[in-house]
């Protein structure tokens, strides 16, 4: 047989096999390389562009008819291209696996702390992770550990990411977990200072970290601001500010502890930072106390 370009080689089982041939060639499908196999098996070969034709006639035949291969000069080129989509396919399919380990289409909350959701949305989208993004393992964790971090209101934290959703499972510490005042609309500064911190879990952040603040200012209002409209609700926060106090005690000459003891009392916060100074004063000593505190306004 002359060469081809490309044919596909059948066998054939049955009887009146002869008459199966003459079908094919009435139907205008050529036969080539006929070989006996036996005394009811024959094989042959015809061109592969004549596959759709064949397969539509032998169709409804009572003959066992398979394919063994394919042949021809484009033969290791035909093969060359299926193997070449089904690596193909293969590739999309891992791409679209890692995609999907990656992705997220959702960000969903639990525990009793879910009532702050839209506060830890907020910490989650400055992460990164918001519906409709990729993220990772990182990202998680650096969310999780963010909640805990700046926020006192969460005992435990856990953001994990199961299939293509974010799992975030916040519960309540005991001291938040009381009872929310829902018609306070204003948190006020109770004295002078500078804001060391803030934390919103409801409303609208009127100061940031460094900004000087006289007492009766507004740290927090009660609205969010969305697209240009106000919409308003409660005050939920915390705002950490550093205050600077002075004070005098008057005492013995080593009364130093005792007058530390004064200041701590007098204090209406956490003292962080103390400088004492005395001088004689008749037969007693002023002791003065600059001391740096913090208060924690909620």
């Amino acid at each position: 047989m002359q060469k081809k370009l490309f044919y596909t080689v059948f066998t054939i089982e049955g009887l009146n096999r002869e008459r199966f041939f003459n079908t094919l060639q009435k139907k205008g499908i050529t036969v080539y390389n006929l070989k006996t196999l036996g005394a009811k098996k024959t094989e042959f070969a015809i061109d592969s562009e004549d596959l759709k034709k064949f397969f539509a006639i032998t169709e409804d035949l009572c003959y066992n008819i398979k394919q063994v291969r394919k042949r021809g000069l484009l033969a290791p080129f035909a093969a060359l291209f299926s193997r070449f989509g089904v690596l193909v396919g293969a590739l999309l399919f891992t791409a679209a696996a890692v995609a999907a380990d990656f992705a997220v289409f959702s960000v969903d909350y639990s525990g009793s702390g879910a009532i702050y959701e839209e506060y830890a949305g907020e910490v989650l989208a400055s992460c990164g992770i918001v519906p409709f993004s990729f993220t990772n393992a990182k990202k998680l964790e650096t969310a999780s550990k963010t909640l805990l971090k700046d926020s006192e209101t969460f005992s435990f934290v856990s953001v994990e990411k199961r299939g293509t959703h974010v799992k975030v499972h916040l519960v309540l510490s005991p001291e938040a977990s009381g009872v929310v005042d829902t018609n306070r609309k204003e948190l006020l500064s109770p004295a002078d200072g500078i804001v060391e911190s803030v934390t919103v879990l409801r409303g609208t952040a009127l100061v940031s970290a460094g900004d000087a603040v006289k007492k009766g200012d507004a740290l927090i209002g009660g609205y969010n601001e969305i697209k240009d409209t106000v919409y308003e609700t409660y005050v939920l926060g915390t705002v950490n500010i550093l205050c600077v106090t002075e004070y005098t005690y008057l005492g013995g000459e080593n009364d130093e502890e005792k007058s530390s003891a004064f200041a701590a009392a007098e204090t209406d916060g956490e003292i962080i930072e103390e400088t004492i100074t005395k001088e004689p004063k008749g037969d007693k000593f002023l002791f003065r106390l600059v001391v740096k505190y913090r208060i924690k306004v909620k």
